[in-house]
């Protein structure tokens, strides 16, 4: 089933993404892939090592693209719009085990992308469904940005109350208020963020936050070199709710971006850069 509330929704969801990639400034190609999920739309700008951008629940490539620049020129960078979340790429959401499904998704696109190995770096649901994904030789490593998937997101009253009515009722003062809840106390969300969460809650059904992934499927990453943040204001996933799945499952301890909150790497996108360079190097 779509994600779309209407043809006419999806639509301008689309438009909205294309007019955004086609204003970009960085020399990219988009790229729609065949994968077991449907169509998914690849955008890839830059050369140099590899870099999977794997988005959260409700973002896109074409919301990643500050996230992108500061990885250019010095690196590839690859950003893959998540089947069944606002986008590009196909608008049926996975079903049933559909961490799994994301999981085997991201394999697919690894597989297609990169003549080399390539960092999974996932935001959010990203982190969730790089973690779903099978390890091997193709992937040199994670960087998991306020991750879901090693434990379920600290819901709050106060949550509910920036969440209910920008569901219910969006405006853009409303998306800007739940983008509030998501970003530290020193930063504003960008108006054309504003913008795109509002068009979202018009015209597309929002997907919950992911349960954690059985310990079993993410210890399978523990001998890849890994590297875990969170913003230390994050509402969802902060420092101190992941720091024991993350240590217990993956051997590595929780990089606190201070002043960040969920949104950490849109409020800074320096904050990548610097955590790729903290990524161990395997022996030999």
């Amino acid at each position: 089933m779509t994600i779309y509330t209407s043809a006419a929704g999806e639509r301008q969801v689309r438009r909205w993404c294309q007019e955004r990639l086609d204003a970009w400034s960085a020399p990219h190609q988009v790229h729609t892939l065949g994968t077991g999920l449907g169509p998914t739309t690849v955008v890839i700008a830059g050369r140099g090592p590899g870099v999977l951008l794997l988005p959260g629940t409700n973002f896109c490539a074409a919301t990643l693209l500050e996230v992108a620049d500061a990885l250019l020129p010095s690196h590839q960078v690859i950003m893959a719009d998540l089947p069944g979340q606002p986008g590009l790429s196909a608008p049926a959401r996975p079903g049933r085990g559909h961490l799994a499904a994301y999981g085997g998704w991201a394999g697919e696109i690894v597989d297609q992308v990169s003549p080399g190995p390539v960092v999974l770096v996932g935001h959010s649901l990203g982190a969730a469904v790089a973690l779903a994904a099978p390890p091997g030789p193709r992937i040199s490593g994670l960087v998991l940005l306020s991750p879901a998937g090693l434990s379920r997101a600290r819901l709050t009253p106060a949550l509910l109350g920036a969440t209910l009515p920008w569901l219910v009722a969006p405006t853009v003062g409303r998306s800007q208020a739940l983008l509030r809840y998501m970003s530290g106390t020193a930063h504003r969300a960008a108006d054309w963020l504003a913008e795109w969460m509002t068009l979202v809650a018009r015209h597309s059904r929002t997907s919950l936050a992911p349960p954690p992934l059985p310990a079993p499927v993410v210890r399978r990453w523990a001998g890849t070199p890994a590297v875990v943040a969170t913003g230390a204001e994050d509402r969802f996933y902060p420092p101190g709710w992941i720091s024991g799945a993350a240590r217990e499952l993956l051997g590595c301890e929780v990089v606190t971006a201070p002043g960040l909150g969920h949104l950490a790497p849109h409020e800074d996108p320096a904050l990548l850069p610097a955590l790729l360079s903290r990524l161990p190097t395997t022996p030999g």
